[in-house]
C-alpha cells in the first residue's frame, strides 16, 4: 500500500457529483476519536468564515483538486479515470490532500469548493482566511496518527513548503530522515511550483498503475527540491 499526500489547489472544480452507491470515505476511516474531533472542529471553525465562500455542491476531494489544479494537469490528462478507479477500489493506494480549509482530506471524502490557504502572502493578496497557524498545532499529530493507522510501504508528499513543512514536523519524517526508504518529499517553490510538480506526480501515478514503483523509488531520495 502506498500513501500520497499532495497539496490542494487555488482553482477548484465541484462540477462532478459523487455517484450513488460509490465508495465514500469518512474521516473515522483514518483517525481515532480524539484527533477526529479536533480535525472536525478546526474544519468547522475555518469553513464557517464567510471569506471562505464555501460552495453548495459536494464532490469528491479528488475531483475538486485534480480536475482543476495545475499540479495535476498531467495526471488528469493521462491517468484520471484509471487513478480514480484504483482509489475507489481501495487497492494499493490511499491519497490525501493537505488543505487550508480541510486540513487534510482523503481523496474520496466529500468536499465543497472554498477559499483558504496556509500562505500568509496569498491570504493577504486574496482576502481569504490564513489557516497555517490554526493547523500547525494539530496537523502534524494528525498526519502521524493517519500513518500509524494505515499500512503502507512508502509515503509520497508533494507541495510547496507551506504544505511540506507540516510533514517535516511529524515523527514520521524525523524517524525516516532523508534516507527516502519510507518517505519521499517533493518540494516546489514559487509560482512555477505546480508546473514542476505535475510531471513527477504523473510519473508516480504511472509507476503505481503499471507496477513500476521500485524503478520510481530508485530515482529519488528522501527530499527532492525544485531548483531555482
Amino acid at each position: 500500500m502506498y500513501v500520497v499526500i499532495s497539496s490542494c489547489t487555488a482553482r477548484k472544480d465541484d462540477s462532478i457529483a459523487i455517484p450513488d452507491n460509490s465508495r465514500l470515505v469518512e474521516p473515522n476511516y483514518y483517525l481515532g476519536e480524539h484527533l477526529l474531533s479536533r480535525l472536525l472542529k478546526t474544519r468547522d471553525r475555518i469553513l464557517s468564515d464567510p471569506r471562505t465562500r464555501i460552495g453548495k455542491r459536494t464532490t469528491y476531494a479528488f475531483d475538486l483538486y485534480v480536475r482543476a489544479g495545475k499540479a495535476y494537469k498531467d495526471v488528469f490528462k493521462n491517468y484520471y479515470y484509471e487513478l480514480k478507479s484504483l482509489l475507489i477500489s481501495g487497492k494499493n493506494v490511499d491519497w490525501f490532500f493537505l488543505s487550508g480549509g480541510y486540513g487534510i482530506i482523503h481523496a474520496l471524502e466529500s468536499a465543497r469548493a472554498y477559499q483558504a490557504t496556509f500562505s500568509r502572502t496569498i491570504a493577504h493578496q486574496k482576502n481569504i482566511p490564513y489557516t497555517g497557524d490554526l493547523w500547525r498545532t494539530v496537523l502534524p499529530q494528525i498526519i502521524d496518527a493517519i500513518l500509524s493507522k494505515l499500512s503502507y510501504d512508502c509515503v509520497y508528499v508533494f507541495g510547496s513548503r507551506d504544505y511540506t513543512d507540516f510533514v517535516k514536523e511529524t515523527k514520521l519524517w524525523r524517524n525516516a530522515g532523508s534516507s527516502g526508504t519510507s518517505v519521499k518529499i517533493f518540494e516546489s517553490s514559487g509560482s512555477a511550483g505546480p508546473i514542476w510538480l505535475s510531471p513527477i506526480l504523473c510519473e508516480l501515478v504511472g509507476a503505481i498503475l503499471n507496477g513500476e514503483i521500485e524503478s520510481f523509488n530508485s530515482r529519488y531520495g528522501g527530499l527532492t527540491r525544485q531548483r531555482s
